[in-house]
């Protein structure tokens, strides 16, 4: 038997979430300043935002 309707919508919506999360993660995973840092949890995020607002602006 399968599983209810409303738990396949749940699991369809997860799938998505996690299919354009992961990547970002394994990208932010190769970035060797994110590697070597150590810092708090409020400047790790503002860093990832300015390092990540300038990957995506600059041609590569």
């Amino acid at each position: 038997m399968g599983e209810p309707l409303g738990q396949q919508t749940v699991n369809r919506s997860q799938a998505e979430i996690r299919a354009l999360v992961e990547p970002a993660i394994a990208t932010l995973k190769t970035w060797r300043l994110l590697r070597k840092h150590r810092c708090s949890t409020t400047r790790i995020t503002s860093l990832v935002q300015a390092v990540l607002t300038l990957h995506l602006t600059c041609p590569n």
